[in-house]
């Protein structure tokens, strides 16, 4: 689940770079911007530091989800390590006389 929260924040943190590069090429003041189904007239201005906002919030959010995954890696390894060391443990006979 983290993954895919992961992927798609980055795919929408992708989009957005793309679209403010689009917007410093355009030469209007005026630009349309969607909201849901509906193009709203607004000024290029707006909208890019609209998006900027957007994405520096993603950032954030990609960040904490990075530091999360690397948190549960970690502790799987710990697990994984743990599980091996009593099955470990747990599969030697018992040395002759204990």
């Amino acid at each position: 689940m983290m993954v895919s929260q992961l992927q798609t924040v980055s795919a929408e943190v992708k989009e957005i770079e793309d679209t403010l590069k689009e917007l410093g090429n355009v030469k209007e003041e005026e630009v349309y911007k969607s909201a849901g189904s509906v193009l709203f007239k607004s000024s290029k201005e707006t909208v890019e530091k609209d998006l900027s906002e957007r994405k520096e919030t993603l950032d954030l959010r990609k960040g904490t989800l990075e530091r999360q995954e690397n948190r549960l890696r970690q502790k799987l390894q710990e697990s994984q390590k743990k599980i091996q060391e009593l099955l470990g443990t747990a599969g030697t006979p018992p040395t002759p006389g204990s």
